[in-house]
């Protein structure tokens, strides 16, 4: 054999090694093999149940040749008991497709100093009887020298749902020097297209359905991205998803229906973006005897940008007002109990949308008790479009005066409303009232060719492009959206654009491949139809999955029929996803069985 033709031999076998795909049915051995393996290496599930099943790996692959741990179908392995995933300084692992539907008080999957691991299409479910993490981002233990840091992680297309105890669907900690003056988050993770359902009842404190950081982390930079996520009925904390820590941007996401806040709640320079919060009428409800809301976005902390946010029918005041900032109880560069509300200090509010909420932008609000007493500094408001029939446009606890910059803004009260309670009335630079012009496209209030045009209040911000994607000029419409002819890029997120079923990429864009039908009684008893509402295609597929991702029927029908019955009597009460596919057309959708 040639020398030539023997490295190409060799390379072959290596490359055949590298991509080895190898069916795995313990723990014991699925351990074992990782740990072993060579880079590129997939190992394999077999579809069924598997109790107690518990891996602890310390492997580093490559990005090239990820290392892949997988069911043999996204769904097809559920895991029960105390089962449970450990990476420990491990790196360019992937984790997909298991349904953890576990009993105990232990994390589910644990990141110790580990990067490039990606958790994706996976569906988390655990019965605690205890506070617990589901998913945890962290140090190692005792790395005093930050030797073994986390970074670059991501978790994807998964679900969680169903949380009752303390603790967070997902926590992104950091590693500690031994005093523990200097403290590192894990940086630059990705939290995307994920399903946030069901987190509750409220408790007081810890159950965030995200937390990113903490009072220690609170100074680090942890560069974290969390994007096209879908918060529904997370009521266990006041805050939905906490930062605490510095250099984050929360994007594209969109709640629904949920009982708490945004809340940018320690750390400085934090970015909320182009998110969605609707309260979907959601009567407000009580934590003892204190009434508890549906809100929107709060801050404290220095430096944070919250800009083309989109946020309607909230009834929150106070804490859980559409847009927030109370006064604080530290001042950044002052205090060194991390643990305390930083008083909001040079934060950019910009060219949000607050339609027919309960009440609108609130400013400085302090406990009766005394504490929240250190008034804002250097607050920045401009291009804002509030309108609704109900309280007023703007509140203002405190006096504010000459901390808070008003610029640019669109308020227009309706019914018995009034622009502005607790402060002196705006003038022309700082606000106008008028109509804004605003019109239904699909369920969102935007602009039309109407709707007046205003200077930019921020030019240093370049604020370039609006909640759509689209590109926003200097002199612009006020609010999130800008008026344009132009195909949007984003759009609120929704069930087919996260979880174990969605595109891979979904950034939310409406596609020509998107299958629009009806389904109906939603919610039902046990007997539902689908409408198909299509001319053009010959046949539809369609599957229905429990919140398990469990597959419970599949059927194929054909286009010349109407409407499609199918019959859920047998399965218990809960939330299902139904897809249906036709031709080169899908669409995923809820229905709720009572």
């Amino acid at each position: 054999m040639s020398k030539k033709y023997f490295l190409s031999f060799f390379a072959l076998f290596i490359c055949l090694i590298a991509n080895s795909q190898t069916t795995v049915t313990t723990d014991t051995s699925l351990q074992t093999l990782v740990n072993a393996a060579t880079p590129g290496s997939t190992f394999v599930i077999p579809d069924g149940t598997y109790p107690d099943f518990y891996c602890s790996f310390t492997k580093i692959a490559t990005a090239e040749n990820p290392i892949t741990i997988k069911a043999q179908t996204v769904g097809g392995v559920t895991l029960t008991g105390n089962s449970a995933f450990v990476f420990k300084k491990s790196a360019h692992i992937i984790l997909e497709g298991f349904v953890f539907n576990c009993q105990s008080n232990s994390t589910l999957v644990k990141l110790e100093a580990s990067n490039n691991i990606r958790i994706t299409r996976n569906v988390f479910e655990l019965a605690a009887t205890s506070s617990v993490k589901w998913v945890v981002v962290t140090g190692y233990y005792n790395d005093y020298t930050f030797q073994f840091l986390s970074h670059h992680n991501r978790i994807d297309h998964n679900i969680f749902k169903n949380k009752t105890t303390a603790g967070n669907y997902i926590t992104l900690d950091g590693t500690y020097n031994q005093d523990q003056t200097v403290n590192q988050q894990s940086q630059y993770d990705r939290i995307d297209h994920n399903y946030f359902y069901n987190n509750g009842p409220r408790l007081e404190n810890e159950k965030e359905a995200i937390r990113i950081g903490n009072s220690q982390l609170s100074q680090s930079s942890g560069n974290t991205t969390v994007e096209f996520n879908l918060f529904e009925e997370c009521d266990g904390d006041p805050e939905i998803v906490s930062v605490k820590s510095c250099d984050n941007i929360i994007r594209h996401n969109t709640f629904n229906r949920n009982y708490g806040s945004l809340t940018l709640r320690q750390g400085n320079r934090n970015i909320a973006e182009g998110n969605y919060f609707f309260g979907g009428g959601k009567p407000n409800g009580l934590f003892g005897t204190t009434p508890i809301y549906t809100g929107g976005i709060r801050a404290y902390g220095k430096d944070h940008i919250i800009k083309n946010n989109y946020l309607e029918g909230l009834q929150g005041t106070m804490f859980d007002a559409p847009i927030t900032l109370t006064q604080g109880d530290a001042i950044t560069g002052v205090n060194t109990d991390f643990s305390l509300h930083f008083r909001g200090e040079s934060i950019t509010i910009a060219y949000n949308t607050l339609v027919n909420n309960a009440h609108g932008i609130q400013i400085g609000y302090a406990k009766s008790n005394g504490s929240y007493n250190i008034k804002l500094q250097d607050i920045t408001i401009a291009n804002n479009l509030v309108t609704g029939s109900q309280n007023s446009m703007v509140k203002i606890f405190n006096d504010q005066l000459g901390e808070v910059s008003w610029m640019n803004n669109i308020f227009y009260p309706t019914a018995n409303a009034t622009v502005i309670d607790g402060g002196p009335a705006f003038n022309s630079t700082q606000a106008s009232v008028q109509n804004p012009n605003l019109a239904l496209t699909g369920t969102i209030w935007k602009s039309t060719n109407t709707s007046p045009i205003i200077a930019s209040g921020v030019p240093s911000l370049n604020v370039n492009e609006d909640i759509d994607g689209q590109s926003r000029p200097t002199s612009s419409n006020a609010g999130a959206d800008h008026f344009s002819t132009a195909t949007p890029t984003y759009f609120p997120v929704t069930i087919n654009d996260v979880g174990p079923f969605a595109s891979e990429e979904s950034l939310s864009v409406v596609s020509k491949d998107f299958l629009s039908v009806k389904i109906f009684p939603n919610p039902t008893a046990g007997n539902f139809e689908i409408n198909l509402n299509q001319t053009d295609f010959n046949e539809v597929t369609v599957s229905v999955y429990d919140v398990h991702a469990k597959l419970i029927l599949e059927e194929n029908h054909k286009q010349s029929e109407e409407n499609i019955k199918f019959n859920l009597e047998n399965q218990p009460a809960g939330l299902y996803l139904v897809k249906v596919n036709a031709g080169s057309k899908s669409g995923t959708y809820k229905i709720l069985k009572n």
